[in-house]
């Protein structure tokens, strides 16, 4: 699992990845929201093609990046986050 998070200007929205291999298949699921409340959940891949999988999460990822969201969390480990997110979160 990838956790993003955007904590910009009014923005206090976050997006996970889970990675599903199951009979076969590799889904892909992204479950987004604002930060704090119940996430709303998309499948982005669904097939049997692991390399397809891996390029649409990159794709899907890299997107949400150049919006402005941060890596926080990969595989339960927190990553360590900007100085500009450290001063937000000094007044939540």
């Amino acid at each position: 699992m990838i956790r993003l998070e955007n904590r910009n200007a009014n923005h206090f929205k976050f997006y996970e990845f889970h990675g599903i291999e199951q009979n076969g298949r590799f889904i892909v699921k992204g479950i987004y929201g604002r930060i704090g409340q119940v996430g709303q959940e998309t499948v982005i891949y669904d097939g049997t093609d692991k390399a397809e999988a891996n390029k649409e999460f990159e794709r899907k990822k890299n997107e949400k990046l150049k919006k402005g969201y941060n890596v926080v969390m990969r595989d339960g480990q927190t990553v360590e986050a900007p100085e500009e997110k450290k001063r937000l979160l000094i007044f939540l």
